[in-house]
């Protein structure tokens, strides 16, 4: 059923737990992995300041973006699933449509995403990857924002007010 699976990482911890969960689909399918990593860049950006030379201009050097993809597949294999690795370069924006290029390109059957856990209008007006994803492919997209949830429930955990105990000696 899912014998192609799209990874997408940024490097965020979000992105991260994505990749236990492709581990788990792939070996329950007998499927295979490719871990994705869209560098995004600015020309506009690297045009103000060097018009001259108007490069694109990325908060990550191409050797970042390799080592990323690189340890992720590592990891995969390491879990005797089939993996590979690509890097692709994307302009502001544009991450999510690479992505799902990247999907259709690849003969992809599912992508596993990490999810920072935003509501669905969050999402609209933070502009969350994931969600974009979701709106833009034609495939299913898994996206597992169970680390967000958890990290609701600690900070809901927590009392707003502690008072201050002191003991009279």
């Amino acid at each position: 059923m899912f014998k192609r699976i799209l990874v997408p990482i940024d490097g965020s911890t979000y992105a991260q737990q994505a990749i236990p969960i492709a581990i788990e689909v792939a070996q329950k399918f007998q499927g295979d992995v490719l871990v994705l990593h869209v560098s995004e860049h600015d020309s506009n950006l690297a045009a103000a300041y060097s018009p001259e030379t108007a490069a694109a201009y990325s908060a990550e050097t191409s050797t970042e973006a390799l080592q990323l993809v690189t340890d992720a597949v590592k990891a995969i294999g390491d879990a005797r699933v089939y993996a590979k690795g690509e890097v692709r370069d994307a302009a502001v924006g544009q991450v999510a449509k690479v992505i799902v290029e990247t999907a259709t390109d690849n003969n992809i059957d599912l992508i596993v995403m990490g999810s920072r856990g935003l509501s669905d209008l969050q999402g609209l007006l933070l502009g969350s990857v994931t969600h974009k994803v979701i709106q833009l492919a034609n495939i299913p997209v898994l996206a597992d924002s169970t680390r967000a949830i958890r990290e609701r429930i600690t900070v809901a955990a927590v009392p707003t007010y502690s008072p201050v105990l002191r003991v009279a000696e």
